[in-house]
């Protein structure tokens, strides 16, 4: 009986634990923008924003077609983004083509703007735009 009793905690301690930490993110700050690379909108990627406090959500979301829409924590945030393209590969071996995988996709954004971030920006309750033009 204990051990049933025990098992019905632990059961219930499980389910709802995805529950801690969710719920609606008042103090996050609806923003928008755009993203470029050497002068071109990047067609596909995701951006992500990161308080360098550690405190707040790290927030993002798609580019697509050059633009992006989120919110985000206010203060000051490191912004990653990555492009990707799709190409399609030269001489596809008949295995590949009958599995479909003839295409590639390639990230090309240099790493200072996404693993080695060097973009950062202040977000405050003004924030509503952030574009970003970035440059190879």
């Amino acid at each position: 009986m204990i051990l049933i009793r025990i098992k019905c905690c632990l059961l219930a301690a499980l389910l709802g634990l995805p529950l801690l930490g969710c719920g609606p993110a008042s103090n996050q700050i609806p923003i928008s923008g755009t993203v470029s690379y050497d002068g071109q909108p990047v067609a596909e990627g995701t951006i992500t924003f990161m308080p360098v406090s550690g405190v707040g959500q790290t927030t993002g979301g798609q580019i697509v077609d050059g633009e992006y829409s989120t919110s985000v924590s206010p203060g000051e945030q490191a912004v990653q983004i990555t492009g990707v393209k799709t190409t399609t590969k030269e001489n596809p071996t008949p295995e590949e083509v009958e599995r479909g995988l003839t295409e590639l996709t390639e990230q090309y954004i240099p790493a200072k703007y996404n693993r080695a971030s060097e973009l950062r920006v202040t977000i405050t309750s003004d924030s509503s735009e952030e574009n970003f033009e970035l440059q190879p």
